[in-house]
Formats: C-alpha cells, structure tokens, sequence
C-alpha cells in the first residue's frame, strides 16, 4: 500500500476507524513530529491531541521546556516499533503535509497521553475540532497541572510559547 497523503489509509475521507499501522519510529523531530517507517515507505507523522515546545522552528527562539520534551521523545519513540492510528473525525494532514495520527507504544500504551502526564506535552485540539485531544489525555493533563510534572512546574510554569526572532 502507497503511503501518499491522498491515500485512503490516511482517512481523507470521513470512514469507519481505521486499524492501526504497525511502523518504526526512524527519527524524532520534536516531542510531537517523528517519522515512521514501513515497508511501503515513510511517513512524517504529527502526534495529534498534544502540542510540545518548540525546539526546531526557523525564525523562533526554543520554548521553554522543548529541549527536555524532545529528549523524553527521542527516549521514548526513536527505534520503537509504534503502532500509527489514524483518526477519521480529524483532518488527515496538516498544512505541513503531516500525517496526523496517534502512536501507540510497544506496552500498548499511547503516547500523546504518557507524553502529557509526564509534563512533556500540553492537549492540543489540531486541526477539526472533532480531532480533538482524548478524555485520557485531557486527565493526563489536569493530573500533570496538579502535580507541577515537567512543563507546569518551574521555570516554565505551563508557558512554554516560542517567541519570533527580530527580523523573521
């Protein structure tokens, strides 16, 4: 099977849910954006419902909490055999051309949410509202608020926004 964004794997078109792909992570770009491999291809893939700190965006100073949310991603996903779900309620690609999907790790567990309770990740609602973050994820967060884990605790204290460079 091809793996263009137009395919229908990647659930252009709204359709019953869609099983999960198994894949390898071969690089992590961020907290939230790896790129996954199978024998059909690659694909870059946006972990929807959650929303990192930057660490890679030209023209942007680095959030605060981006370096450490991308070393637990890289920790956590580069090499791991992850299983990409696709959510037919939310939009297929982004304006990136992104593939948006959620991973779910080798225990079974997802990575969004463990991304989120960890104080890695912020829920995110990307793209259509109906992609928005999972209740598990949104627990997640209210679980890593309450304890101050990672990016809600200090320095950050949840403000974790890259600011744009003079001149860009």
């Amino acid at each position: 099977m091809a793996l263009a964004a137009t395919d229908r794997w990647t659930a252009t078109e709204p359709a019953a849910p869609l099983d999960p792909r198994a894949m390898t992570v071969e690089y992590v770009y961020d907290g939230d954006t790896v790129r996954v491999r199978d024998g059909d291809g690659a694909l870059t893939v946006r972990v929807l419902g959650i929303d990192t700190p930057e660490t890679v965006k030209t023209g942007y100073t680095v959030g605060c909490w981006g370096p450490e949310s991308s070393a637990y991603a890289r920790a956590t996903l580069d090499g791991a055999a992850v299983q990409v779900s696709i959510d037919p309620r939310a939009d297929a690609v982004d304006d990136y051309g992104r593939t948006l999907a959620h991973l779910t790790l080798p225990d079974g567990s997802d990575y969004g949410t463990a991304a989120v309770r960890a104080g890695m990740a912020k829920a995110y609602a990307y793209g259509r509202s109906t992609g928005r973050p999972t209740e598990d994820i949104a627990r997640a967060e209210s679980e890593a608020r309450a304890a101050g884990a990672g990016l809600w605790g200090p320095p950050c204290e949840g403000r974790t926004d890259s600011v744009q460079l003079e001149g860009n």
